[in-house]
């Protein structure tokens, strides 16, 4: 029996190893935990690619990398992105540069997803939250050098080095990714399917689809056992990035992240930096009219928590500053979002607390004030009253928020989770501020300055089942979420901007229910067979006063599921998977999303461990299927309407070495 547990820590996707991990941290929340070792055993290009094997969670593509997290259906900034608690915020009103797009692979020693809103010590987890933990250094001196080559002329190299003794450490690394447009399962790269005024030009049909080097320092001073001091910093500059669904692309996109972590004894303070430029342009377009956006968004922030023998209270403060100008034309150019500062403080408590030995409690109760304030020097207050008969330009709003989890052990194999979460997020800058004057046949784009604030409140339900040869994990969810932010057309109410109708935000009642499941199953000490399913239907209120007609929320992700058979010997192991989704035809006609059918492909991957090295190779979607995932295009203020399918066959390779 033994034999049979130690190897079934060894499959990489649905693992016990995973599981494990889960059950040294689910005291204070249920969440998952990818590894990049599981993630080098895919051709995914960056985290949310790589998240997406994990059951309840989508990507959203919008080109060959910078895809965006979906979580039980919640996407942007229904979604906490933190790198070691620690936030930044996407600067393109068009979530080119999603958060999660701002970090490689090397750099990461684990991402850590909580579905729900089950988390009080970050602000605004309205649907989940994503951490990304980074590296930190071992004792000695350590290096691992990394080469990912693939299909469509991919590389991805990375260095990584470190030093540690025990008083101080150091690291720093370096990566540099690079890819041409991929080719669907038509044979045509997805630089093709853009049409009109849309298209590429010929010239840049076989452009480089990314360009991105990412550099990484951390140094850290442990003057005393309990004591601790570290400060790290990031550097990513990205170039080229396209995005056929869009009216534009991205030729510069430059991140920078600083963190400085001080802990002694039970008192951890995290203080932050981080700052995004990218600049978007349709100069590699067609469009005789040239397009070309400048976002910037800069956020300052610190946590303080203190650990108590069963309880963390704490206190968080940020800034988030968002500002973009567009230009379109001969038009003169525009402040989109105008300078808007939001800036939070909260206090929050969390209660862990074994109340037998079958059951543990953990409860946690969070009390915020926001404010959101746009420059009014900057702010188009004609659109706001155009469309919406206000020209506010600030807002506060406080309100608390909190959660209550149990975990009961009914034997020394199964566990039942039972967790009820009530989560509010405020409107950001684009939902409130956002203004577009298009001046042409296109509807303006326009914020809504009296947005509430999202309400979420969420029923969860589990099982876990863990035996010497099964793991099973299964969840379901109900969400109410009042005041939830969808899109809709809004027609003009004051007669006094060119346009008559608008694209902007209106809050309704909406509910989000469905479940994931997993599970492995141990045929023989070496060989397992692994599955998962996950689901979500996702509804709202109707107000035809408001041409809100349609009850099926948008860019609702439809039913998904997993099956694979892997052998693996703990030394070298081989798998073959199928990945499957179904077709949605539950969308939002009022704002024209389509139906996208269902399909099915065929994975396959082997690796091993020979000394220091570590080898994997594989190819996805073995029978070059045509397909798209219905998550694979957005409505506006840029949009083509050009959906981007999935890749074709892909081959990939990735080698390691670690000394």
């Amino acid at each position: 029996m033994s034999k049979v547990l130690a190897l079934f820590l060894a499959p990489l996707s649905i693992s016990v190893a995973q599981e494990l991990v889960l059950e040294k941290v689910e005291v204070k929340a249920k969440k998952d935990v990818l590894t990049p070792q599981e993630v080098r055993e895919s051709f995914a290009k960056d985290p949310a690619e790589a998240l997406s094997q994990l059951e309840g969670v989508w990507k959203l593509r919008k080109g060959g990398i910078a895809n965006d997290v979906v979580i039980r259906g919640f996407q942007r900034g229904n979604i906490n992105i933190l790198f070691d608690g620690a936030r930044i915020y996407s600067a393109c009103p068009n979530r080119m540069d999603p958060p999660i797009f701002h970090i490689d692979f090397s750099e990461v020693e684990s991402i850590e997803v909580i579905r729900g809103p089950f988390d009080v010590r970050n602000y605004g987890t309205l649907g989940g939250v994503v951490n990304i933990k980074t590296l930190k250094p071992k004792k000695g001196f350590r290096g691992k050098l990394n080469l990912a080559l693939g299909s469509f002329s991919y590389l991805n190299p990375s260095l990584s080095l470190s030093y540690r003794t025990g008083s101080y450490y150091g690291l720093l690394g370096y990566s540099y990714r690079y890819s041409k447009p991929y080719k669907t399962g038509e044979g045509k790269r997805f630089t093709e399917y853009p049409t009109g005024v849309n298209a590429y030009r010929d010239s840049e049909k076989n452009s480089p689809a990314f360009r991105i080097n990412t550099a990484w320092t951390k140094l850290g001073f442990t003057p005393a056992k309990d004591t601790e001091i570290e400060l790290s910093y990031t550097a990513q500059r990205s170039k080229d990035v396209l995005y056929p669904y869009l009216m534009m692309d991205s030729p510069e996109d430059n991140a920078d992240r600083v963190n400085l972590r001080f802990r002694k004894g039970s008192l951890k303070v995290t203080t932050y930096f981080s700052y995004i430029y990218h600049r978007m342009n349709n100069s590699k377009r067609v469009n005789p009219m040239f397009m070309e956006t400048i976002a910037k968004t800069r956020t300052l922030g610190a946590k303080a928590e203190y650990e108590l023998k069963n309880m963390t209270v704490g206190l968080e403060a940020f800034n988030w500053n968002w500002k973009a100008k567009t230009r379109m034309g001969s038009m003169p150019a525009q402040n989109t979002i105008p300078d808007v500062d939001l800036t939070d403080l909260g206090v929050f408590g969390e209660l862990r607390k074994g109340l037998s030995k079958e059951l543990r409690l953990v409860a946690g109760l969070r009390m915020d004030t926001t404010q959101t304030k746009a420059d009014k020097g900057k702010a188009n207050t004609d659109l706001y009253y155009a469309y919406h008969n206000t020209r506010d330009t600030s807002q506060r709003d406080t309100y608390p928020s909190g959660n209550l989890q149990l975990f009961y052990r009914v034997s020394r194999s199964t566990e039942l989770f039972a967790g009820l979460g009530y989560s509010v997020r405020v409107p950001d800058a684009q939902e409130r501020y956002f203004a577009l004057d298009r001046m042409m046949s296109q509807p303006d784009w326009v914020g809504n300055p009296g947005l509430k604030p999202s309400r979420n409140t969420e029923l969860d339900l589990g099982l876990k089942l863990k035996t010497p040869r099964v793991n099973l994990d299964a969840n379901l969810f109900f969400s109410y979420v009042k005041d939830f932010i969808t899109v809709y057309e809004q027609r003009e109410v004051n007669n006094i901007v060119s346009g008559d109708r608008a694209r902007s935000y209106a809050n309704v009642d909406a509910r989000l229910y469905g479940g994931e499941a997993r599970a492995t199953v141990a045929l023989t000490d070496t060989l397992f067979l692994e599955g998962g399913a996950s689901y979500v239907r996702g509804k709202k209120d109707t107000d035809p006063s408001r041409n809100i007609n349609d009850g099926d929320i948008a860019e609702i992700p439809p039913l998904k599921g997993r099956i694979a058979l892997r052998y693996d010997t703990g030394i070298y192991f081989a798998q073959i998977e199928s990945l499957m989704q179904a077709t949605q035809d539950k969308v939002d006609s009022d704002l024209g999303e389509s139906k996208t059918s269902g399909w099915a492909i065929v994975n396959l991957k082997a690796g091993g461990n020979y000394r220091n090295f570590r080898l994997v190779a594989g190819v996805e979607n073995l029978f070059d299927k045509f397909y798209y995932e219905h998550l694979s295009y957005l409505r506006d203020p840029f949009a083509t309407g050009t959906k981007v399918p999935e890749p074709g066959r892909s081959f990939y390779v990735d080698v390691s070495y670690v000394f």
